[in-house]
């Protein structure tokens, strides 16, 4: 069945404070000078670190660098990269949601250039990706980045990855395709009411790990949990009675968290039940998860060639190469029957959960690792 589109109207400050922005293809068309340069030291820089590099590369990065260049349709004096603050200030009058993110990596520059999302009373959030370097450290934790505002870092919630899935998913559901405000305006959504509570950066161990070892369930449970214990459920029950269809169907056919969909979909129908009771499950179902995941990693003989080390020092040790050195080609039968235990432990809190939330039990597929 197709939904109707819901209409964007002038309802908050931001509104009236700034024209609708440009679409993402005229930013592009605007922006070209910039990502032409930026693409060229991404060329260059990769070519050197290749050590395909020249002297010659040396100077055509520097005159890069330093050549300046206008931004069309602006009244603004030309910029160059080598000076980040003025080049920040023309993107400024572009579109004030436009961020540009300049790292160093190996001593070269690499850039990141995003529209986002920093209203009051939501949380910051990465909405867009229109370049990024090849060569870079922005995302360490997939769902979070770092970028300086106003000389301070602050942490923005990364769900720029969603946006082309969650395009074709309104464009199924609605039956024409979504202009980019509205996915914004889901994505906006989707941080302040749920994964703004779901989401804390103490995951990244345990995400990752969920992520190599295919470990669905304990993700699932693990964010129902903190959804729960972060969150004013009144507060979410009364905002998905007026925009829950979109937020709902992003967990259920985008996110793929199914649990925590229904939960949604419970909220938005019923409202919050037994708020008290459903706080004091998610405490003990979290700490169930923590012990569980504990176990999981202290275990030996999970890895093949590496049976004499407990999970967590491969982990901890290989961090940054964990899919080659803990492929499924080198899982031992005892990791499986490790992933089935802990998996069966987390749809086992998701069952304690879902009955005080929206009165059904999923069960245990424990032998669905795959």
């Amino acid at each position: 069945m197709s939904r109707h589109r819901r209409r964007r109207t002038a309802d908050n400050w931001k509104d009236w404070w700034e024209e609708q922005p440009p679409t993402r293809d005229v930013l592009l068309e605007r922006l070209s000078p910039l990502v032409s340069h930026m693409q060229h030291v991404d060329d260059i820089t990769t070519r050197i670190q290749r050590g395909n590099g020249c002297v010659r590369d040396l100077v055509d990065l520097e005159k890069t660098l330093t050549e300046q260049f206008s931004i069309p349709g602006l009244n603004h004096k030309p910029v160059c990269l080598v000076q980040p603050v003025e080049l920040r200030s023309a993107l400024s009058y572009l579109s004030r949601g436009l961020h540009l993110e300049v790292h160093a990596v190996d001593q070269y520059p690499c850039y990141l250039l995003c529209r986002i999302s920093t209203n009051w009373g939501s949380p910051d959030t990465v909405l867009d990706e229109l370049y990024v370097s090849t060569q870079h450290d922005f995302f360490p934790d997939g769902r979070f980045t770092t970028l300086l505002r106003a000389g301070q870092s602050r942490t923005f919630l990364r769900l720029s990855s969603f946006r082309q899935k969650l395009l074709e998913n309104l464009t199924r559901e609605w039956g024409e395709s979504p202009d980019e405000h509205e996915c914004d305006e889901v994505l906006e959504t989707v941080a302040k009411l749920v994964l703004a509570s779901a989401w804390y950066e103490d995951q990244r161990l345990p995400f990752v790990v969920a992520d190599i070892f295919n470990l669905k369930g304990f993700r699932s449970a693990t964010e129902l949990a903190t959804f729960i214990l972060g969150s004013d459920l009144c507060a979410v029950a009364a905002s998905l009675q007026e925009r829950g269809e979109d937020v709902i169907s992003f967990f259920r056919q985008v996110y793929e968290n199914v649990p925590l969909a229904d939960v949604l979909e419970a909220l938005g129908r019923r409202g919050a039940v037994n708020t008290m009771n459903v706080e004091t499950a998610a405490r003990q179902a979290f700490a169930s998860l923590n012990e569980a995941f504990s176990a999981f990693v202290s275990r030996t003989n999970q890895l093949r060639d590496l049976e004499c080390l407990e999970l967590y020092k491969v982990l901890l040790g290989c961090f940054g190469n964990l899919p080659a050195v803990a492929g499924k080609e080198y899982w031992t039968r005892d990791l499986e029957a490790s992933i089935q235990q802990i998996e069966y432990t987390a749809w086992r809190q998701i069952d304690r959960l879902m009955p005080l939330l929206c009165g059904q039990i999923y069960g245990n597929p424990v032998n669905d690792c795959d």
